[in-house]
């Protein structure tokens, strides 16, 4: 460990001879077949004091090298144990996303309006992102705090659709011109970050251009909507929607399914990991917890995941303990 010195940094080595350090990286320079160049990138030891090191001719104090060697090489351990870990599951379909789907195909089919709202984690941007590299026509635009007004949505969207007219005057009508037709579908996420007018500006799209719409977001996001159908100013978009869907937390079977990709199989664990995706964050905080939880028990040279790892991993992302979730079980 890089804690314990080995006799090379307590016992100066024979003058013009490079120390047990020198030779152990310079071996596995060799090994890899990496230059001085890129040997000094990687350790963060300068080039030319790279090379007086290794061949013992170093004047300065050597141990500040061979211990920026030591955690290099020492790295390289770390990254060896880390490589066998099991890797993340890129999407898992889940009863979520299954009915995050429905959505996207009903609006795309219409073309209608659709919309998705529940808190984090419970895998509408897995599934939105899933769909767009899987069908033609399908475009995901993020809405942030610089996007509130229509304008800002109006160039956004351009650059997406990579329409003609990216800017100007003749940026809407180049918008519906570049969609129409395709019979495709724009998702819209973070939808909750949108003014009312932007909201509106999109509805226009969708029936200006034939195209379908969803609107994904948190659970704020459906108390505006719905209080949409109140206001006569806007109950025009409230009364465009035909689907939606409401998912405030993952589901049990959301939490099994990506529990089965990641084969964890022994029912304690299984039942640690689902009390930590029904708490805030949902499966997205799971899946985190399950992929730190790996890396220490990698460090540790385990392959095999264990409930203390995952109690480790929840303190070290979130500062807390993680509490006794057994009075929880039924």
């Amino acid at each position: 460990m890089l804690e314990q010195k080995i006799n090379s940094l307590s016992a100066p080595p024979v003058p013009g001879a490079p120390s047990e350090m020198a030779q152990r990286l310079k071996a596995h320079m060799e090994e890899a077949g990496l230059s001085y160049a890129q040997a000094a990138i990687q350790t963060g030891i300068p080039k030319g004091t790279l090379g007086s090191w290794l061949s013992g001719t170093y004047n300065g104090v050597a141990e500040n090298i061979a211990t920026k060697a030591e955690k290099y090489l020492e790295s390289l351990s770390v990254r060896a144990k880390l490589a066998q870990m099991p890797s993340e599951p890129k999407f898992v379909e889940t009863p979520s996303s299954i009915a995050f789907r429905a959505v996207f195909e009903y609006a795309q089919s219409g073309p209608d309006i659709g919309l998705i709202t529940g808190n984090a984690g419970v895998g509408k941007t897995l599934t939105a992102e899933k769909y767009v590299e899987s069908t033609p026509n399908v475009w995901l635009m993020t809405a942030d705090s610089s996007m509130r007004s229509p304008t800002a949505v109006l160039r956004e969207l351009t650059e997406i659709v990579d329409a003609s007219e990216k800017r100007g005057p003749r940026m809407m009508a180049s918008l519906i011109a570049r969609v129409k037709g395709t019979r495709g579908l724009i998702i819209v996420d973070e939808a909750q970050n949108l003014q009312t007018e932007a909201i509106d500006l999109l509805r226009t799209i969708n029936d200006r251009g034939r195209i379908g719409l969803v609107f994904m977001g948190n659970e704020p996001l459906k108390g505006r909507i719905e209080g949409m159908g109140r206001a006569t100013s806007h109950a025009q978009i409230f009364s465009r929607i035909g689907m939606r869907k409401n998912c405030p937390l993952p589901k049990i079977n959301d939490i099994w399914r990506v529990l089965d990709a990641w084969n964890i199989q022994d029912e304690g664990l299984r039942k640690l990991c689902r009390f930590i995706g029904t708490k805030a964050g949902g499966l997205r905080g799971m899946t985190k917890t399950i992929r730190y939880g790996f890396v220490l028990a990698g460090a540790d040279g385990r392959t095999v995941l264990e409930q203390n790892d995952i109690q480790k991993a929840w303190k070290s992302l979130t500062g807390e303990e993680l509490q006794s979730y057994r009075s929880r079980e039924g």
